[in-house]
């Protein structure tokens, strides 16, 4: 399944950047009980309940970052496991600031994502949805984190 995934996030590049590739800046914009841990340089491991329609398998995610292009751009692969499924994918992430916002960054995601097991009966467009979901989500408690600070 291929996606393409943009939004005008309110709040600057370095904090976006910061909220994307650091896991102790991202875990508390993760939605529920997430945990994200270091595993290497520019690699992490998540793991967070992600609901699906009636599902909310718990992913336990291999993440790593290439072509790194501080803070412009990187590139984000991911391998995940659930009871019974597995997901993996990649997008080629980018940052920009937006013309008279300085205060706003431009978000830009294109990738591919297959799903195996389980997730493989669950229609794409859950999937597309479960995964806008928890972006809008994320990106929302980065601008409220943000605007009280």
């Amino acid at each position: 399944m291929e996606f393409d995934y943009k939004r005008l996030v309110a709040a600057p590049v370095s904090t976006v950047w910061d909220v994307l590739t650091d896991p102790v800046a991202m875990e508390p914009h993760m939605p529920g009980t997430a945990k994200v841990v270091s595993t290497e340089q520019d690699g992490y491991r998540v793991s967070m309940k992600m609901p699906m329609g009636f599902l909310r398998p718990t992913i336990n995610a291999d993440v790593r970052l290439s072509d790194v292009d501080k803070p412009r751009s990187f590139t984000i692969g991911l391998s995940g496991k659930a009871m019974g499924a597995g997901v993996a994918g990649s997008a080629e992430v980018s940052l920009s600031t937006t013309i008279g916002q300085d205060s706003s960054t431009q978000v830009a995601m294109i990738g591919v994502v297959t799903t195996s097991g389980l997730l493989a009966k669950v229609p794409d467009s859950k999937i597309e949805a479960a995964a806008a979901g928890f972006l809008e989500s994320y990106f929302s408690s980065v601008e409220r984190a943000v605007a009280a600070s």
